[in-house]
């Protein structure tokens, strides 16, 4: 197995170009599917996020493939990708709930603050994704966003954390992935980067401790998909 490093500049400009492609996306694919077809405003986001999040879980491949390894399990070893040790295990179980617990903190503050001081709530719906309960026939949305969902934990996760995290120097480099992801999170807009703080600092950390990348696919998935799947069934609003 082959791995290289890479400098801070070379990783700031892979998540300025990704961020970049991201608002491309939605300043015109998005657009083009609303007004073109006539679907369910869920299914605009899914499609746009499989040409987001396919080609950078690609890139993620291509790169480590780069380094020199050609087939699949070496280039998933460069990545990080590997089974759960009890350490590995310990770290995303706590780093789950780290994640969630603070994440409620960050809910019950903004509610407080709107109901004492009259500041407005943080609205965790970002500008481009209308998502209301699904009816019927809609459920089976789910199918074409369950693929999309996999490549968007796993792309973020190979890329940010198993290519450019793991070959970045310094104690603190971990801090840096941060900062670069929220970056990439920019197109979410400021209400949702606050509420994912939490995650965007405690699975880089995590991943910083066991160095495998399975660590922040589980951290981030299970933080992630249960979430939408709720609203799309109605169990809340």
């Amino acid at each position: 197995m082959n791995t290289a490093r890479i400098s801070p500049f070379k990783a700031a400009f892979i998540f300025t170009a990704a961020t970049a492609y991201f608002y491309l996306l939605l300043f015109t694919l998005r657009p083009f599917l609303k007004s073109a077809f006539t679907m369910n405003p869920a299914l605009c986001w899914f499609i746009t996020g499989y040409f987001l999040f396919i080609p950078l879980f690609a890139l993620a491949l291509v790169l480590a493939g780069a380094e020199g390894n050609r087939k699949m399990k070496p280039i998933m070893a460069a990545l990080n990708l590997r089974p759960f040790s009890k350490k590995d295990r310990l770290y995303s179980v706590t780093g789950l709930l780290l994640v969630l617990v603070f994440t409620a903190l960050i809910f019950g503050v903004s509610s407080i603050l709107n109901k004492r001081c009259g500041i407005r709530p943080l609205d965790t719906t970002p500008w481009f994704m209308e998502m209301r309960p699904f009816r019927g026939a809609e459920k089976l949305l789910l199918l074409v966003w369950l693929p999309m969902f996999f490549f968007n934990i796993s792309c973020e996760e190979l890329l940010w954390r198993g290519y450019i995290q793991k070959r970045l120097r310094g104690r603190y480099s971990w801090l840096l992935c941060s900062l670069l992801w929220l970056l990439f999170h920019l197109p979410f807009g400021l209400d949702l980067m606050i509420m994912l703080v939490p995650a965007i600092l405690i699975i880089p950390y995590a991943f910083h401790r066991t160095r495998n990348t399975l660590v922040g696919i589980f951290i981030h998935g299970v933080y992630n998909g249960p979430l939408l799947v709720a609203v799309a069934m109605g169990w809340i609003r």
